[in-house]
C-alpha cells in the first residue's frame, strides 16, 4: 500500500518539482514518510503522530523522515508550511474527520495539496462492515463512497484534483488543492 501511494505521489505531486515539504499526519510507523524522504525533489518528509508507539515497534532501519510528535487537531508545525499534507487509513477512525481535514488544510501552503485515503464502501472494507461483529466494525472505522470523500475535502475549502483507488480497491483517496 505504501509503495502504491508513493508511486501515486510521484506522478501527481512530485513531477518536475523540487524542495517539497511533506507531512504524513497520524502516520503510525511513519514507513510511508520514510519512503517519501528518499524521493527526488523531497527536501523534508515529516512523520507526525500523537505518540511514537508504532514508530518504535516498527524499528525501521536507517529511517529517513523526521518524526514529529504532533496532535492532528492541534498541529505543532507552522501553518501554510507544507506542499503536501496527507494521511491514509486514519481519518475513518476519528470522531471528527471534518476537523482533521481542516487541520491538514491549515498546514498546507496556498496552492499546496492535501490527500486523504480511507476504506472504500465498495471494496473489501465495505464488505467486512456487513459482518455482524461489532469488534470488526470498530477496527475498520467508517467506510466512504467517493462522493463522501470528495465532500469531506471540499467542506474543508479544498478543490478536488485527482482520485485514486489502491490496495486492490480496498481504499479510495482524494488529492485536493488549497486555494488562496
Amino acid at each position: 500500500m505504501n509503495r502504491e501511494l508513493v508511486s501515486f505521489f510521484q506522478r501527481e505531486v512530485f513531477a518536475g518539482r523540487t524542495h517539497l515539504r511533506i507531512a504524513e499526519v497520524a502516520c503510525g510507523s511513519g514507513f510511508a514518510a520514510h519512503l517519501l524522504a528518499k524521493q527526488n525533489g523531497v527536501s523534508l518528509s515529516l512523520a507526525a503522530d500523537l505518540n511514537q508507539e508504532d514508530f518504535r515497534q516498527a524499528n525501521i532501519p536507517d529511517f529517513r523522515a523526521s518524526f514529529l510528535l504532533m496532535d492532528l487537531f492541534r498541529p505543532s508545525a507552522r501553518a501554510g508550511s507544507m506542499d503536501l499534507v496527507w494521511n491514509s487509513s486514519s481519518v475513518e477512525e476519528l470522531e471528527e474527520p471534518e476537523k482533521a481535514v481542516r487541520s491538514m488544510a491549515w498546514l498546507a501552503k496556498v496552492g499546496g495539496l492535501v490527500f486523504v485515503g480511507v476504506p472504500s464502501r465498495t471494496g473489501a472494507a465495505g464488505w467486512l462492515r456487513l459482518l455482524p461483529s461489532r469488534r470488526a466494525k470498530l477496527w475498520l472505522g467508517r467506510v466512504y463512497s467517493r462522493a463522501d470523500l470528495r465532500l469531506l475535502l471540499t467542506v474543508a475549502g479544498l478543490t478536488v484534483k485527482k482520485e485514486t483507488t489502491y490496495l486492490f480497491g480496498t481504499f479510495i483517496g482524494v488529492l485536493a488543492q488549497k486555494s488562496g
